[in-house]
């Protein structure tokens, strides 16, 4: 009983939301390489055209998303974070929390001077942290909480309210 009311008493400061991954797995650089990329709408941005490893750690810095241009020519190039991008594989496409209008109003990267790091900036931080599944997008579309089998909410960690 004393428990019942101190859980009621309680409120949650920290909650945290997974996503039912599954078995990991892994893509080859020739999978990932001219895979194209969209944004949650929909809009095309582009493929990713190149990926900058650092050594000696041998991480993958960033994806190069090659936006623009006609068969190539006069493209903008963007180093996307690779944590920022989700793949889809019913879809074949990689999908990124990117406005096409920032990409058409920045400038991106000259092909001669690589950055040493991603553009985290263009990111967008509203919404989601990444974009949604597509179980998600229905779900938010039919305004229903998705199958509980594609989100988990977990209660980390409660403190008693102040009165």
């Amino acid at each position: 009983m004393e428990m019942k009311k101190m859980q009621e008493r309680s409120e949650v400061i920290l909650e945290r939301r997974t996503r039912a991954a599954g078995e990991e797995w892994f893509m080859s650089a020739d999978d990932i390489l001219d895979k194209n990329v969209i944004n949650q709408q929909g809009d095309d941005l582009g493929e990713i055209s190149d990926m900058r490893v650092s050594f000696p750690d041998g991480k993958v810095q960033y994806l190069v998303l090659r936006y623009g241009g006609v068969l190539g020519m006069a493209a903008k190039r963007f180093a996307i974070p690779p944590e920022a991008v989700i793949y889809r594989p019913g879809d074949d496409n990689f999908v990124v929390n990117i406005d096409k209008q920032r990409l058409d109003d920045e400038r991106g990267f000259d092909e001669d001077n690589w950055p040493r790091e991603a553009d985290y900036g263009l990111i967008q931080s509203a919404g989601t942290t990444t974009p949604p599944t597509r179980e998600e997008a229905e779900a938010m579309r039919r305004e229903a909480p998705p199958p509980t089998e594609v989100v988990r909410t977990e209660t980390v960690e409660t403190r008693p309210r102040r009165r």
